[in-house]
């Protein structure tokens, strides 16, 4: 398989699991020579630390995510099928 170049990427709507378990989504924009992102269009979710069963949605516009922070970085439907040429079922 060849290598996937990270430009491939710019402008796909991410889901980004950082450390604190909270999950932003949005669409990204630039990948920086270290490795964080930058993340327009952001929903950050969360979930309540009184009632872990409720989940908070918030607004919060542009993001940088540092690298560090990263747990996992989920790709929508289109963006995977463009790239990989297949599309990916559990997404």
């Amino acid at each position: 398989m060849s290598s996937i170049a990270p430009a491939q990427f710019i402008g796909a709507n991410l889901h980004v699991r950082v450390v604190d378990s909270r999950i932003l989504e949005g669409i990204l924009t630039v990948i920086d020579p270290f490795g964080n992102l930058l993340l327009s269009n952001v929903y950050e979710t969360s979930v309540d630390r009184l009632n872990n069963k409720n989940l908070h949605v918030r607004e919060i516009g542009l993001v940088s995510v540092p690298r560090e922070t990263i747990v996992s970085i989920k790709v929508d439907r289109k963006t995977h099928k463009n790239i990989f040429g297949t599309e990916q079922n559990n997404i």
